[in-house]
């Protein structure tokens, strides 16, 4: 694929839309290997990368359940088939890529940032240029001292998000943007 259309046709595609198969690891590492390539101001590679694979991917996704309905029970709401049948399929993904950034300090923070996301880019493309498919996440309490601690995160360390990733299924409708000409200011 052309780097161009790669980058047009990049999606979010979901665990529901996966079918439960694994990625095999060179695959991942390929794609490790072009997140590591990511723009880096003082070559800092501040990314960290976590794979939770076959058990520890089940054993993080029980953590999500255990804060969910614990976060429910505190609001006096239930847990419903709803929200079992959304970790249900996240239990789909080949595996689910804790993300986290490490500040050195020898860069402003948002430098490190966004040489994180760039990071995540890079894997993302890297992952969908071979076949495969994924979404980052923002939620299941990331931004927690909780999954900082379970994550195994130092103090000079702040997770970003989660990347789950899968073998996808179906066909993925194309997705849609506002024409460029909305967001460019040409002086």
């Amino acid at each position: 694929m052309e780097v161009q259309e790669l980058l047009l046709n990049r999606r979010s595609v979901y665990p529901r839309q996966y079918n439960g198969t694994e990625i095999p690891k060179e695959a991942l590492m390929k794609a490790l290997e072009a997140a590591n390539w990511a723009p880096t101001h003082k070559r800092t590679q501040p990314w960290r990368f976590f794979v939770y694979s076959q058990e520890n991917m089940q054993a993080l996704v029980d953590q999500w359940i255990k804060m969910a309905k614990r976060n429910l029970e505190a609001k006096g709401e239930e847990w419903t088939e709803a929200a079992e049948k959304k970790y249900a399929a996240m239990r789909q993904s080949s595996h689910i890529i804790g993300i986290a950034c490490h500040y050195t300090g020898l860069v402003p923070e948002v430098e490190e940032t966004c040489a994180v996301a760039a990071a995540v880019q890079n894997f993302w493309l890297s992952l969908q240029d071979q076949g495969y498919a994924g979404y980052w996440s923002t939620g299941n309490g990331i931004f927690t001292e909780e999954m900082h601690t379970y994550m195994g995160l130092g103090a000079e360390e702040k997770a970003l998000g989660y990347f789950l990733c899968g073998v996808p299924e179906g066909v993925i409708p194309p997705s849609i943007r506002k024409p460029v000409d909305e967001f460019v200011i040409w002086k």
